[in-house]
């Protein structure tokens, strides 16, 4: 969505807000913002408050301010005041959902590396030099360079605390809402009994990893697996996410695996709206450096 960003949607927002809040109960009547309700609060805010916003793409709203790093800084002060802030909401035309928090800020990162994280070395000579030296800064060429170095088969062979027998790249941007960067198949044991599990990959390149897009991601392919007889014997889902970003002066890739998920309850959440209760709960993090440097990571 085209316009001022960080500083007219506030402005929005906080206008949705006022509508809403009530300061005697402290809670809002309708938490659920839709499309339409989004679009005629831009065109209101455009003509009486000086916004500068674009009415023809509500469903990135607040996704696109999301991916600021100074999301929190730019949170309109009411509604920090209130102790509210939004998550993210998908299909049935709903854009986001207004919530109260109890966490510092309005929107907590916890996909960050742990100072001493572990630093792993990928070697990139199998990836020929003329493709190294024309990647693009995009999110599109860092998954491809994650699937073709084999980063999340290193990740789990290496450092995840399940027993998994074989991981498979099955295919990228899988359409959905939201979208999935890539899915992966995999096999694990637990307690001598084989597991099938579908693995969700969520990249993003120097913008937060936002939290809802993933139990989204994780509550849409649970229920393709309710849904579909080929994929019956898929028990769980595995969230994964990774973010290139700088680290003592180097690019790397932050990669971050979560605890499974049952089929079961990513379903049942999809059903009745509630992936945002889905609990991600991280196992690792561990930061990939690429040796040889590729460009555009």
């Amino acid at each position: 969505m085209a316009g001022g960003g960080l500083t007219d949607k506030p402005k929005v927002i906080e206008y949705l807000f006022a509508g809403r809040y009530d300061v005697k109960t402290k809670k809002v009547s309708e938490p659920i913002v839709n499309s339409d309700d989004l679009v005629a609060a831009i065109a209101y805010c455009n003509v009486h408050f000086g916004t500068k916003l674009s009415t023809k793409n509500p469903a990135n709203f607040l996704k696109d301010y999301l991916r600021s790093p100074k999301r929190n800084d730019a949170w309109p002060a009411k509604l920090k005041t209130a102790r509210f802030t939004a998550r993210q909401k998908y299909r049935k035309k709903r854009v986001f959902a207004f919530v109260e928090y109890s966490e510092k800020e309005p929107f907590p990162d916890p996909f960050v590396l742990r100072r001493k994280a572990v630093e792993h070395s990928v070697e990139t000579v199998s990836l020929p030099s003329d493709a190294r030296a024309l990647g693009r800064a995009d999110e599109a060429w860092l998954i491809q360079v994650c699937v073709h170095q084999r980063v999340i088969q290193t990740h789990f062979g290496l450092y995840s605390s399940l027993d998994v027998l074989d991981i498979f790249h099955l295919q990228n941007s899988v359409k959905a809402t939201p979208e999935i960067d890539a899915l992966f198949l995999m096999t694990y044991r637990k307690n001598k009994e084989i597991k099938k599990a579908l693995v969700t990959f969520e990249a993003k390149r120097n913008e937060p990893i936002l939290a809802d897009q993933i139990r989204a991601q994780v509550a849409y392919i649970a229920k393709q697996c309710s849904l579909k007889a080929a994929l019956k014997d898929v028990t769980t889902i595995v969230p994964v996410a990774g973010r290139a970003e700088d680290r003592a002066g180097e690019r790397v890739v932050a990669l971050f695996d979560m605890a499974p998920i049952q089929v079961a309850e990513g379903a049942a959440a999809y059903d009745s709206e509630t992936e945002h209760l889905l609990t991600l709960a991280i196992q690792n993090g561990v930061a990939y450096r690429f040796k040889p440097k590729v460009s555009g990571i």
